[in-house]
């Protein structure tokens, strides 16, 4: 699954998505380019899990493919 993280700005940004992400699936890989704002993520838990968990990091995540 991949999102476009709008506000997301620096490697602080990525370290913090990356670590509310890893919270709900201590297994999921997360691929994040900073300067294109988008955070892919291969998961088992569902898309809606990984956008909440983002959203509760602080961060307003948009869905660009599943």
């Amino acid at each position: 699954m991949k999102f476009e993280v709008k506000d997301m700005s620096c490697g602080g940004c990525a370290s913090a998505i990356t670590q509310a992400i890893t919270r709900e699936d201590a297994a999921a890989s997360v691929a994040i380019d900073v300067a294109g704002k988008v955070v892919e993520v291969d998961s088992t838990v569902s898309q809606e899990l990984v956008m909440a968990a983002i959203e509760a990091a602080g961060f307003h995540p948009t869905v660009l493919a599943s």
